[in-house]
């Protein structure tokens, strides 16, 4: 695949374009804590709950942020290399901050994930448009 081709953008194409986010990260994040919670809910401890979550959420996310959020030309296997990089430092990042929210402090691990779920979305936002999808 060949470098990614944003699309060009004005101002108010930002708007849609950061509301088009918003919705997919909002999907993105409902299939994240449905597969989280079936896996916690099924006797898996919170950690590997985590990343059976997390695998399938990140590789719908690209596609639909690809296609429709950032509505790129030409997906690009480097593209994906960097959204797999961003998104594993997020796992990386609720990994340990989920292991800081039950095991020191007791919060309930489900809980726990809700707490952490709205943190990150601005930050994604940002570095995806800049470092992953090729957007200015």
């Amino acid at each position: 695949m060949s470098a990614a081709t944003p699309v060009p953008r004005s101002g108010h194409h930002r708007v849609f374009e950061l509301i088009r986010f918003g919705a997919v990260g909002a999907s993105t994040t409902v299939l994240y804590l449905a597969l989280y919670t079936g896996a916690v809910l099924a006797g898996l401890p919170f950690v590997p709950a985590s990343v059976t979550g997390f695998v399938p959420a990140v590789v719908y996310g690209y596609v639909v942020h690809d296609r429709w959020t950032f509505r790129t030309r030409t997906p690009t296997r480097g593209g994906l290399a960097r959204w797999l990089l961003l998104q594993g430092a997020v796992l990386g990042f609720n990994t340990v901050a989920l292991w800081a929210l039950v095991v020191p402090v007791g919060v309930d691990r489900l809980v726990a994930q809700v707490i952490l779920v709205p943190l990150l979305p601005p930050i994604t936002y940002l570095l995806s448009r800049r470092r992953v999808f090729g957007a200015a």
